[in-house]
């Protein structure tokens, strides 16, 4: 183990610079292969930021308290690369043991990101981490922005961790599956999407779908390629397919949207969309198409009017439907948090 205790060293992050108090590395005796994947960095409730080393077993639990909802789910660093998707309504499909999904991770109901730090939670019996990030200091309302001092467990009640405990250890206890040519072509079509390659990503998200088919999630990645390329008709026609593949119950979507370098690229796409969809206010399929990626990037009231334009075409009015009670379930949640910063 080597700590560089003491020593004050300031970094850039997603919310500014951060000094960082103490720097603590927790090395394992024996090297690991694939080193670019092997360090897991943390931030603990004292506010040190923590760099480990693991092992492909090492795992942690995420919270996300959105509304009045909290979801738990598993990390496994060693795997991880950078998250990809959100899940608009915060549903995942837990029996998914696909290595790709280990790679490229998700998080519910909306961006954080696609480095985040975790932030360690001490409960009396159970430690997680969160990319909440809220506090209450004194004075202070919850806060997205990482606190310095505060009390790090305000935000989740303890008393919830024995209903999801067996659920967790259920995902604990599974592994992720061997790489398969699937996997490998989601990978390829995520490089080559980050390098603006749009057409090459579309081959490869095209191929991992073919390779599995029972892929809820895959098609999204795919849409977006589409949609990014400028294939606006055809990505609109992947949408309503996947919309239509979500079980009622889940009322969720997937929206890829860390499969851009930056949100800048993703926004300069939509501004062009937007323009064409307001010349052709009578193509349904670019008001579909319009109003999913307003939702997928929070712009909840400006999505109502192109969903709703699209939901008086027939084709396109079972997908409005499903976007529109999702935006309201999302708005619901949101109204139910206390007013806070949010910085994406």
């Amino acid at each position: 183990m080597n700590n560089l205790a003491g020593r004050h060293t300031t970094r850039k992050h997603r919310y500014g610079a951060i000094v960082n108090r103490q720097i603590t590395y927790h090395d394992r005796p024996y090297a690991i292969s694939h080193a670019l994947h092997s360090k897991h960095i943390y931030r603990d409730n004292y506010h040190r930021t923590h760099y480990r080393s693991i092992w492909p077993s090492y795992h942690f639990t995420l919270g996300y308290n959105f509304g009045g909802y909290s979801t738990f789910s598993y990390c496994y660093p060693y795997y991880h690369r950078k998250y990809v998707f959100v899940s608009l309504g915060g549903c995942w499909p837990t029996s998914y043991s696909y290595r790709r999904y280990y790679w490229y991770g998700y998080h519910p109901y909306r961006w954080y990101g696609y480095y985040p730090v975790a932030a360690e939670i001490r409960g009396d019996n159970y430690n997680y981490y969160t990319y909440n990030y809220y506090y209450t200091g004194e004075g202070q309302a919850a806060q997205y922005e990482p606190a310095t001092t505060g009390d790090y467990t305000t935000a989740v009640d303890h008393t919830t961790f024995a209903d999801v405990r067996a659920k967790l250890a259920a995902e604990a206890a599974r592994q992720p599956d061997q790489p398969t040519l699937a996997d490998t072509y989601f990978e390829e079509g995520v490089k080559a999407f980050g390098n603006d390659d749009y057409a090459a990503a579309i081959e490869k998200f095209a191929e991992a779908m073919e390779l599995s088919p029972d892929d809820i999630i895959l098609p999204f990645a795919y849409a977006q390629a589409l949609f990014a390329n400028g294939q606006y008709s055809e990505a609109a026609i992947v949408l309503r397919t996947a919309v239509a593949q979500i079980k009622p119950e889940e009322q969720t979507v997937f929206y890829p949207r860390g499969l851009y370098g930056n949100d800048d690229k993703l926004f300069d796409h939509i501004d062009k969309l937007s323009a064409k969809a307001d010349f052709y206010t009578f193509d349904a399929d670019l008001q579909l198409l319009l109003g999913y990626h307003l939702l997928g990037v929070g712009e909840l009231d400006a999505a109502v009017e192109p969903l709703t334009r699209a939901g008086q075409d027939f084709t396109n009015a079972q997908a409005s439907q499903v976007l529109l009670k999702l935006l309201e379930k999302v708005k619901a949640q949101a109204a139910a948090e206390p007013q806070q910063q949010i910085t994406n």
